[in-house]
């Protein structure tokens, strides 16, 4: 697999599929959540307009690929993270990837 097709299926797995089940568990009402945390964040979306439900999604999103792109760069080693100490990186099938994720992935959200 290259760097290309792991990012790519990062966009998939991480963002596609998790705003999907996000918007999925949005659309539940707040008396069918049992995790406080749930309850609070349904009440707050149901008292959205439709504007406001469609920002903080796209609020989620953001965070996700940030996230993402976060961790991709440490795995590419330029963003160092305080107390690690030697090299990080990612390994798919015996064969390092990386030193350009964080970038591609980057790229491709900015591309839609």
């Amino acid at each position: 697999m290259n760097a290309e097709r792991f990012v790519q299926a990062l966009q998939d797995a991480v963002v596609r599929d998790n705003l999907a089940v996000y918007a999925n568990l949005f659309s539940m009402p707040p008396e069918k959540a049992v995790d406080p945390h749930w309850v609070r964040a349904l009440s707050l979306f149901q008292n959205l307009d439709d504007a406001g439900k469609a920002t903080l999604l796209d609020i989620v999103c953001q965070v996700m690929v940030e996230t993402t792109a976060n961790l991709l760069g440490i795995a590419d080693g330029c963003c160092p993270v305080a107390g690690v100490k030697g090299s990080v990186g990612l390994v798919v099938n015996g064969r390092p990837i990386g030193g350009e994720l964080q970038e591609l992935f980057l790229e491709l959200n900015e591309a839609g």
